[in-house]
């Protein structure tokens, strides 16, 4: 099938059902909802200090040479009974980040997902079931007026504008997902920094880079996580435990459940609900046929290691993670994450960084009468283990990094975002990074990235 028909079939698909599930009244819950978003972000980046390059080098291409994603997404949910319902969203994905999309533990681009080494055309992103359970009295305040629902809002919970921690009127609860997801729908948010569709684009500030996180090629997985949420003290405990893929960075999962899958335990915080004032830590622990540094190198010899040559089964890959957020004057939000893993063993699903800490600010367009708009500013500083900056020293290759040898530095990003809504349902974001040591390289960069985005969704 064509490219363009794949994009335009499911769109036109969601079109007819849409009448089906308009929302009824105000005031009665909905029985069905539906929603949609697409993102196209198209970045460039100049040349650069590009002494030599590897398999898996960050590519000087020139000015001009842009690269372009595009992501559609459609949001379905359909309500089973009271505080329960399914959702089954399907989604496309097409197109490349700059540079070749490898040679950055930090990439430019949350969107790009190795998108132009995956089949392009539709594929299932999330389908899973929800169920909220009640375990005490609302909290005193203001009742619902009758006929008025106290249930949390479909629509919301589908598009993502519902904070899923802070919601009015739901009390002390036990919530249950089951069935496809992403892992960050759930865990190690942070509503400052955003997503790569809203606000800031690197992979490494929409979430803590060195999480591993399960997830095939397009960051999806099976499997199942428990929250209990407690309002009085304001905190919640989530744990989930999904499958990984069968290789690193590979689409197909591994169905040896016992012995290949990734188990995370967070706690949050709400420490200030006036200010946003959340913090949360996350523990998490992966075990899969992975490939170990130190065996690899020693395998090697006077050769250039690999990886993959040195997988076994039931090897584990720790980390351990802070996520802070805060808002001060009601205008500036300001948030802080670090975390870090054991790094002895490869990295598997997300990203090839091993130590991140990174730190940012936002603030609303009201100095200039454009309250709307949202100025996003962060910094991330990433590093490897001594084991893995080892390999890539020697002619390692990962799913990510390689450039055939290494000067060893931290790899540090700036990145500045303005996010603008023209309309009801479009926005258009303009964005600039500025990266230091790409893939941990003194001898290469720095990198300019200069990006423009445009988002479409469902009000």
């Amino acid at each position: 099938m064509h490219p363009t028909r794949r994009v335009i079939l499911p769109v036109a698909l969601a079109a007819c059902a849409a009448p089906l599930l308009a929302r009824p009244p105000a005031d009665e819950p909905p029985r069905a909802d539906f929603g949609y978003q697409a993102t196209t972000i198209t970045q460039d980046a100049p040349s650069f200090r590009d002494p030599y390059e590897g398999p898996r080098s960050f590519r000087s291409e020139g000015s001009g040479q842009f690269s372009t994603t595009l992501s559609i997404s459609i949001f379905t949910g359909l309500r089973l009974w009271k505080n329960a319902w399914i959702s089954i969203d399907p989604e496309f994905l097409v197109g490349h980040g700059p540079g070749g999309g490898t040679g950055l533990g930090a990439f430019v681009n949350g969107d790009s997902v190795h998108a132009g080494l995956l089949q392009q055309r539709p594929y299932l992103a999330r389908a899973f079931f929800h169920q909220d359970v009640p375990i005490g009295p609302r909290s005193p305040g203001p009742s619902p007026t009758d006929g008025e629902s106290t249930e949390r809002d479909l629509g919301a919970f589908l598009t993502g504008t519902d904070s899923r921690f802070r919601v009015p009127g739901q009390g002390s609860r036990l919530e249950i997902t089951v069935g496809k997801v992403s892992l960050p729908d759930f865990m190690g948010s942070n509503d400052v920094a955003g997503d790569t569709h809203h606000r800031l684009m690197n992979l490494a500030l929409i979430t803590d880079g060195s999480w591993d996180y399960a997830a095939d090629a397009r960051g999806y997985t099976w499997g199942a996580i428990v929250e209990l949420h407690l309002e009085s003290p304001a905190i919640a405990v989530r744990f989930g435990s999904f499958a990984l893929p069968r290789e690193a960075n590979g689409l197909e999962l591994d169905h040896d459940y016992p012995r290949a899958r990734g188990d995370n335990l967070e706690l949050e915080w709400d420490f200030d609900p006036e200010s946003s004032g959340v913090a949360k830590v996350l523990a998490w622990e992966n075990r899969g046929r992975m490939g170990n540094y130190e065996e690899a190198l020693a395998e090697a010899g006077s050769g250039a290691p690999d990886i993959t040559a040195a997988r076994a089964k039931g090897r584990t890959k720790r980390g351990i993670g802070v996520n802070l957020q805060r808002s001060f004057a009601k205008e500036w939000g300001v948030f802080l994450r670090g975390g870090g893993n054991d790094g002895r063993n490869e990295t598997f699903c997300y990203t090839e960084i091993d130590r991140s800490f990174s730190a940012g600010v936002s603030h609303p367009g009201t100095f200039w009468r454009r309250p709307e708009d949202t100025v996003t500013v962060g910094v991330v500083g990433d590093g490897l283990s001594a084991a893995h900056r080892r390999y890539l020293a020697r002619g390692g290759v990962g799913f990510q990094l390689g450039d055939g040898r290494l000067d060893y530095a931290h790899e540090i990003v700036a990145e500045a975002n303005y996010d603008a809504p023209v309309g009801r349902a479009t926005s258009v974001g303009l964005d600039v990074q500025r990266v230091w040591n790409p893939g941990y390289n003194a001898d290469r960069g720095p990198i300019m990235v200069y990006g423009v985005r445009l988002h479409l969704h469902r009000p």
